[in-house]
């Protein structure tokens, strides 16, 4: 019963990647479970000549010295003439020569499995790529923008950027190359989904990595992260090495790197570097910077902090809409109360 596999199975081998050995094996699987369902016999096995392409159908037969069920046991004299070496209690395997219409049925099965396998196949390789990539940001092409959501590709796949999901106040368009942050790749039955976003912390967080070698090299590490998409982030870092100016390092040479990192915000938002400390006390000063502060007062044991600034330096504190004081006060877990001298 050849199907002339050969050819078709090197030459998916050689275009997808995927190995004989692996196809075979399931069309091996598929024929068997084909023959079972057209024939009601359960001890069936199917072989396929990976060289050839020929199937061949056996019947499994347990070698008996007397014959109680002729569709599943043989005796040992007919076994004989399968098989010299033959004995009692062994499983034959008995050729069948299967009837036209099933090699029909066999050619019908074995060409939909190698269509199924070949779909299956490429989604698992595609998410298993696209996997490696979530929890990191990546460059997208912009295909389709509509006031919901924008259609992006990102290599193979498409999908799409929800509005919500967008830097508040960006605007984009067709052919736009946007870098986006992958929050998730999901299995589906259609293929791995990705799913986006621009507006979530971590994407000033990655793209922090993806411009200061300190941070991805771990000497300066984000301690803490606060973000107001299309507002303001504030950045708290800190330096494992004594040496190393984590501040300094974030800003770069002339502010090269922060100017990057802001032009892939597409300059809608502002971003605050502050030193991280333990001191608790030197942090809030840090977060509520650029605002100088005159005295604090602490409340350990309520998390709270009162806090007096110069009459000129209250609303820069406060930030507009109350922006300086809410990021400060997510960036050291504190309630912060500010005040004029």
């Amino acid at each position: 019963m050849n199907l002339a596999l050969r050819e078709a199975l090197t030459e998916l081998e050689r275009e997808k990647g995927i190995k004989k050995e692996v196809l075979l094996e399931i069309i091996e699987k598929a024929i068997e479970k084909a023959y079972k369902n057209n024939y009601e016999m359960e001890n069936v096995e199917v072989i396929v000549d990976k060289n050839h392409g020929e199937i061949t159908i056996y019947q499994l037969l347990k070698v008996v010295e007397e014959v109680e069920n002729e569709g599943e046991e043989i005796t040992l004299e007919e076994a004989k003439k399968i098989s010299s070496k033959a004995q009692i209690g062994d499983i034959i395997k008995k050729k069948i020569n299967p009837k036209k219409e099933f090699k029909r049925i066999a050619a019908q099965t074995a060409k939909q499995v190698i269509k199924q396998s070949i779909r299956e196949i490429e989604k698992e390789k595609l998410y298993q790529t696209y996997s490696t990539l979530e929890g990191k940001i990546t460059t997208a092409e912009v295909l389709k923008v509509t006031p919901e959501y924008a259609d992006i590709r990102i290599g193979k796949l498409e999908t799409k950027l929800p509005a919500k999901e967008w830097i508040p106040g960006e605007k984009m368009y067709n052919g736009d190359i946007i870098k986006v942050y992958i929050k998730s790749v999901q299995k589906t039955t259609k293929g791995p989904k990705i799913l986006v976003s621009r507006s979530v912390p971590e994407f000033v967080e990655e793209l922090f990595k993806m411009n200061i070698p300190e941070i991805e090299d771990g000497i300066v590490k984000i301690k803490k992260i606060y973000r107001e998409p299309g507002v303001r982030s504030k950045v708290a870092v800190y330096s494992e090495d004594p040496k190393v100016d984590a501040i300094g390092a974030c800003i770069g040479e002339n502010g090269m790197r922060i100017a990057q990192i802001l032009e892939d915000l597409k300059n809608l938002e502002k971003i605050d570097v502050i030193k991280w400390s333990d001191d608790i006390e030197e942090l809030i000063r840090n977060a509520l910077a650029p605002a100088q502060v005159v005295e604090i007062k602490l409340d350990k044991k309520e998390k709270f902090a009162l806090v007096h600034v110069p009459e000129n330096q209250l609303s820069l504190a406060i930030g507009k809409g109350g922006q300086n004081a809410r990021a400060a006060a997510k960036i050291t877990g504190w309630k912060i109360d500010i005040h004029t001298v």
